[in-house]
């Protein structure tokens, strides 16, 4: 094999690298790689594979290492695919893929233990990196064995023998196993600090949730996906079904097919620089003055999914403390950054119906609540204008159009197509649809009929997990529903779904349409009771493990703390970290003075130890340096009643220590059952037991 000249001598640490030794990095490498590639470009897979076949052959004396030139062609090659790959490159993923082509590029330079050192400590750093993509119970028992992997495999550089499989992974289990108490100390007792940086992902990566516009259809293809969405946990009452809906987004412009908000962008933006209100985003603190200090008010967590958008969901009229968290105009919370992992946020709310709101709505707002095509939809713009013609008013309008829903239409997930005059085609001629069918033409009409009204995103209801008493929310819930503005009163919730299914609103989408519900699924598991107790079970476990593990933040720490100690001093904490250190000296002290008292007697020579401290304790001791048979004689001349039972031990004794392997398992039997029942009688003057 060829390599480069050493120029600090002849140092252990650049002993060229065995087979073996090459072969343990390269699937340590190999472990770590492996999940990234759900989020990396592939084409780093085909460099790692490429690089690691060149290094194979520089040990079969095929090729030799690269120079210099060729080392710069790969690494010029390598940042050309970052450029290319990523538009980006203060992200998360660029900044990982540059950490992997540093991991990948080393290969073709290993040559000695220095190399293999450098490479394996960029393999944990690496593996370190998976935890901040996902979070979850499957990611950390992998990475617990890419750890595990990367400790084998410099296990393995240590020298001749070591790089065999059950010593490497053995002496790899043992050193991890000696540092679990390490790690759980520190995780309790080291400062919760928050990250001194926000590095943001790729918030263009397509996930499954509430997008930032709604057509006919969005809504209807959430409910094919239960993956879940939201986990709540409530401090105090829970809200009856009818009052949970969990908003994340209000879409104010239409532009005859599709609602949006059309300054979504500047909207969070003008947030994240901390300039306070653009249209009508407002900061915590405003929030807060405007909410009252005591009355009817709900409590509670929300653990929300990764949805790569910065909305986040709440029922009406929220207030959240929690760091990044901020509160909108439009009475829902945005993050600081795209949410790209589990989150969980604290939150208050008030039931609108105690707030009183008198303050009339601005001509900005009323204009950007009352915006519709110029054109487009003839008959549902003709309706509002008969019932303004017949005097009606804003609440009897509405009235109105929602006994339209409650006669005339279906709730179905199978709505029929809709084409450009979407309102007029579903309130006049299909008169089927999902809540966005519903929600939309509903608001349409509203706005024709001089009200301000608008369309809100988000999910209604949730699964009552009463084990561990959190409300399990999925993408099926995914609802669309209605506001209007009423003088006096405010913004009021209207859902127009309730009129034509008010079960799906009571009881969930799987019981307003149990028979088309998920029907495109290749299996439909929802239709085994088994498979989804055990997938509540296994919710629960993550649910558990993301309060117990993910979530320990300060506030957390501290309690435990506080419980663990009282009172939290630094005298109390050296103590609590002092004594385990203490206990484990003590262990080792232990095992040192039990390890320098020689090896362990076998098996055999125990069982007839114990058969010689029962005679002992019977009077009749073993003298130094007797043979056993020369024992055994010599108690049937003294106690004659003990003599068969004494011999029959000592014949089972020498066939099970000095028979062959056959015999021996069967006499080391035959003893064990002699013992059992042989306990002579205690006399006057023991003596000491000798050993064999």
């Amino acid at each position: 094999m060829q390599g480069s000249a050493n120029p600090h001598g002849h140092s252990q640490l650049q002993t060229l690298l065995p087979r073996e030794s090459l072969l343990w990095i390269f699937a340590a490498q190999l472990a770590v790689l492996l999940p990234h590639f759900a989020h990396l470009p592939l084409w780093l897979l085909g460099a790692w594979t490429v690089a690691v076949y060149w290094r194979l052959e520089v040990y079969r004396g095929r090729r030799e290492i690269p120079g210099r030139l060729v080392k710069l062609l790969a690494v010029s090659l390598a940042v050309l695919g970052l450029v290319l790959t990523y538009r980006r490159w203060f992200a998360l993923e660029p900044m990982v893929a540059l950490l992997a082509v540093s991991f990948t590029l080393k290969n073709i330079e290993l040559v000695s233990r220095r190399d293999a050192l450098l490479s394996l400590m960029l393999a944990y750093f690496l593996a370190a990196t998976l935890f901040v993509f996902e979070q979850t119970i499957p990611y950390a028992l992998y990475g617990m064995l890419c750890v595990v992997l990367i400790t084998a495999a410099l296990a393995a550089q240590q020298g001749k023998g070591s790089a065999r499989p059950g010593r490497a992974l053995g002496l790899s289990a043992k050193l991890l196993a000696q540092a679990v108490p390490v790690m759980l100390l520190l995780f309790v007792v080291m400062p919760r600090l928050g990250p001194l940086w926000a590095v943001p992902q790729n918030s263009a990566k397509a996930s499954t949730g509430i997008s930032d516009s709604m057509s006919p259809g969005d809504f209807s293809e959430l409910s094919k996906s239960d993956k879940p969405a939201l986990r709540i946990s409530f401090d105090g009452p829970l809200p009856p079904p009818e009052q949970r809906y969990w908003r994340g987004l209000v879409y104010t412009h239409f532009d005859g097919r599709r609602w949006s908000e059309p300054d979504l962008e500047q909207y969070y933006a003008s947030w994240r620089r901390g300039r306070g209100r653009s249209q009508g985003v407002s900061g915590a603190a405003e929030s807060e003055q405007t909410l009252p200090a005591v009355g009817p008010r709900y409590r509670y967590q929300v653990i929300q999914e990764a949805s790569h958008s910065p909305w986040l969901f709440s029922l009406a009229r929220p207030h959240s403390e929690t760091e990044g968290v901020s509160a909108t105009g439009d009475d829902t919370l945005v993050y600081r950054m795209p949410v790209a992992s589990r989150l969980a946020y604290d939150v208050r709310s008030w039931p609108r119906e105690s707030l009183a709101r008198d303050e009339p709505l601005s001509a900005a707002e009323e204009r950007r609540h009352l915006q519709l095509p110029g054109s487009g939809n003839p008959e549902a713009r003709a309706w509002a204008q008969a019932r303004l013609a017949e005097g009606m008013g804003a609440e009897q309008i509405s009235t109105a159009l929602l006994d339209l829903y409650h006669r005339n239409f279906t709730y179905t997930l199978r709505p029929p197509a809709l084409g450009r005059d979407s309102v007029d085609e579903f309130l006049f001629s299909t008169r089927q649809g999902f809540c966005e069918h519903f929600a939309s033409s509903y608001v349409f009409t509203m706005r024709a009929a001089g009200v301000p009204a608008r369309v809100v995103a988000g999910y209604q209801g949730g699964e009552w997990v009463e084990q561990q008493e959190y409300l399990l929310v999925r993408q099926y819930d995914a609802h669309a529903w209605a506001e209007i503005w009423l003088p006096g009163r405010g913004w009021v919730r209207v859902d127009p779904t309730a009129a034509v299914a008010p079960e799906r609103i009571r009881d969930g989408l799987q019981t307003a349409a149990a028979e088309e519900f998920m029907q495109d699924a290749l299996l439909p598991l929802h239709k085994i009771a088994l498979v989804t107790r055990l997938r509540l079970q296994w919710d629960m476990i993550n649910y558990r493990w993301y309060q117990t593990v993910v979530s320990f933040d300060r506030e957390r720490q501290e309690g435990l703390l506080t419980r663990l100690l009282g009172e939290v001093s630094p005298l109390r904490l050296a103590l609590l970290l002092g004594l385990p250190v203490l206990l484990a000296l003590a262990a080792l002290l232990l095992w040192l003075h039990l390890s320098s008292r020689g090896p362990a007697l076998p098996t055999v020579s125990r069982l007839y130890l114990r058969f010689c401290r029962r005679m002992a304790r019977a009077g009749f001791a073993r003298n130094p340096g007797e043979a056993p048979g020369d024992y055994a004689r010599r108690i049937e001349r003294e106690v004659p009643r003990l003599g068969p039972m004494a011999r029959q031990i000592t014949l089972a004794y020498e066939r099970a220590a000095y028979g062959d392997s056959g015999s021996s398992a069967a006499a080391e039997r035959q003893l064990r059952r002699l013992l059992r029942g042989f306990w002579p009688r205690r006399r006057a003057r023991p003596t000491s037991v000798q050993s064999v």
